[in-house]
């Protein structure tokens, strides 16, 4: 290191040391953002300091604000923005690339949660798997398959479960991308960079933003929830190297350590004497999420042995839930990474409550026998093999779920069989979400494809993890069905009446406004339009909804109706498989098929009364 880097060094250092208490005092006393703000303000001055007493020769200008610009070799693509009034879009980075993927390669977007399922396989597993010409489709996917049966996590730390941990873990953060802050400052000060970058300094070089990812998977519970909605913000919000770190924070968290596995299981079944004996539980979980992690294991009965799935909730997170998310929130205010049209407060207030049900197990359970019987009690689904796996209610408790496990991989890999296969899968899932939401009016809002596991063996398909399911009131699914239809039929006066009657729109917006909305809803409606197949592949359908995000986040008055926040996700995640698999399949007899079964209910109301 030359004499120069090593005074600018050493300087950061003497920063780092002198005003890490003070900004760590002011995240734990609930105001990181001035503390931020602090760190951030007297950046240049800090910088033109060092380089005058280290001989440098750069000069910092324009001290009153610091210099937002795009790091060294980083593309943007056009601005264009996620809403909640459009489907969300987002667009996978290879770690450590500059380029987007192409749109077909773009995975579910995965707002509140990764899923925490108890037959959770890799939602992203490795593309250097080619289909040699000695291999069939159903090969290959038994390939996969067998690669995720013999699947085992390493062991990370230990999760951080008291308030007082858990508060120090966002100090530390904030501390970190407070210094870190000032080290990118520098670093683009001296290399005399003069480009602009639209992202935050905060959180737009790889150092803090691989920070922020690694502390909310070491964190878990709400924090890395949050993580994950912020996620499925499209790319041209988030800064790239941001984008590219919460990838990372959409696979999974770390495994906890077993010490504090074997503390759970014990809180939950009692002694370990007393469960040893009848169940034997892998020590090391194939999948870890943000609530818990899930391991196999063989349950020993009177009738010999059964192969189940134990889903384990990290210890604390349920109780850290509010002070996570207010810690969290507060530090993603101050980096500046929460645009003021996506009513952040709102994200995390439908969040909070999500996560609070999504924590008790007993409830989840409820909901899987739910999805059981009405899933069993459509023939349409039955007939083709959509199966939801049994619950073993005897070590099943508020923290532990533990549940039939299915062989399978995840729904995404029947991209290699032949198109009639894919036309059959996808257009059963399309059915799945018209029927959850507008017949059941109860919908599993989770979209990781995870929650799909396809056997290729016998062709079906088991459904798993309920924790995120939930109910719509019916003036809301009747209203929200009216604008599909009239999306399907560009039905512009029909549209905005729903629109504005439903809380979309106030009726004072401008003509940016206006037009974004309604051009975003045709779009939406595209699929339903006509009984002729519909190609989702080349539809581009998602990417084309989130170009009008920009205008949402910018003339958007009113946040829309919360329900829209866990709908649009399961919509997304839909459209987002069918083009994935490459779906071609029509949709407005889909349509037609839940707009007759809610006049029939009203005809048979009628006829009551």
């Amino acid at each position: 290191m030359s004499g120069g880097w090593s005074r600018v060094a050493s300087g950061l250092g003497r920063v780092a040391s002198s005003g890490a208490n003070r900004i760590s005092h002011g995240i734990l006393s609930n105001d990181p953002q001035s503390a931020l703000s602090r760190a951030s303000r007297h950046l240049p001055e800090l910088v033109e300091s060092i380089l005058v007493k280290s001989g440098g020769t750069a000069v910092v200008q324009q001290h009153s604000r610091v210099d937002r610009q795009q790091p060294e070799g980083v593309t943007r693509n056009d601005k264009k923005s996620t809403s909640h009034d459009a489907i969300p879009i987002q667009t996978n980075r290879e770690s450590g690339a500059n380029a987007s993927k192409s749109q077909e390669d773009i995975s579910a977007p995965q707002l509140i949660k990764q899923s925490a399922s108890l037959h959770e396989l890799s939602n992203d597993m490795s593309n250097n798997h080619i289909i040699s010409e000695s291999k069939t489709a159903e090969q290959y996917i038994t390939t996969y398959e067998e690669e995720d049966q013999n699947k085992h996590l390493p062991e990370g730390r230990a999760v951080p479960s008291t308030r007082i941990s858990r508060a120090f873990g966002f100090a530390s953060l904030g501390t970190g991308l407070a210094l870190g802050t000032a080290a990118e400052f520098a670093r683009r000060t001296l290399g005399g960079s003069s480009s602009n970058n639209d992202g935050s300094l905060v959180l737009s070089n790889d150092a803090n933003a691989q920070r922020l990812s690694d502390s909310l998977r070491r964190m878990r519970g709400a924090a890395m929830k949050l993580g994950q909605m912020l996620s499925i913000q499209d790319e041209s919000i988030a800064p790239p190297a941001l984008t590219n770190a919460l990838v990372q924070v959409r696979k999974g968290a770390e495994a906890m350590p077993t010490h504090q596995l074997m503390q759970q299981l014990n809180d939950q079944w009692g002694d370990q004497d007393e469960w040893k004996d009848r169940i034997d539980i892998e020590e090391r979980p194939f999948a870890a999420a943000s609530i818990g992690q899930v391991h196999r294991a063989t349950l020993r009965t009177s009738g010999g042995q059964k192969k189940v799935a134990v889903k384990v909730q990290y210890p604390g997170v349920a109780n850290s839930i509010e002070s996570d998310l207010s810690n969290l929130s507060m530090l993603v205010k101050a980096s500046g990474l929460s645009p003021p049209g996506l009513f952040l407060d709102n994200v995390i207030r439908v969040g909070r409550e999500e996560l609070k049900v999504e924590c008790d197990y007993r409830r989840e359970a409820l909901n899987h026998h739910r999805f059981q019987q009405l899933i069993s009690s459509d023939r349409g689904l039955v007939a083709d093999r959509f199966v939801v796996p049994d619950v073993i209610e005897e070590f099943s408790t508020d923290r532990i779920l533990v549940t039939e496990y299915v062989r399978g991989g995840t729904i995404d890999k029947v991209m290699d069989l032949d198109q009639d296969e894919r036309n059959r899968i996808g257009k059963a899932i399309m059915r799945l979400t018209m029927l959850e939401l507008f017949v059941w009016r109860f919908m599993q809002t989770d979209p990781n494809w995870g929650n799909f596991l396809y056997d290729v063996r016998t062709r079906t398909t088991y459904l798993i993890d309920f924790g995120a399911a939930r109910d719509y009131d019916e003036d809301f699914v009747r209203g929200y069905l009216n604008i599909v239809k009239a999306n399907a039929d560009q039905d512009e006066r029909a549209l905005f009446e729903e629109s504005i009657r439903m809380g979309f729109l106030t009726g004072e917006e401008n003509s940016m406004m206006l037009e974004a909305h309604k051009m975003s809803g045709y779009c939406l409606g595209e699929p339903f339009q006509s009984y002729e197949p519909y190609n989702f592949k080349t539809s581009r359908i998602t990417a084309r909804i989130s170009e009008h995000g920009a205008v949402f986040l910018k003339h958007r008055l009113t946040p829309p109706p919360e329900e829209v926040y866990t709908l649009h996700r399961k919509l997304a995640g839909a459209y987002n498989l069918c083009i994935k698999i490459g779906a071609i399949i029509s949709c407005r007899d889909l349509l037609d098929e839940v707009i007759e079964h809610l006049e029939a209910k009203d005809s048979s109301i009628s006829s009551v009364k």
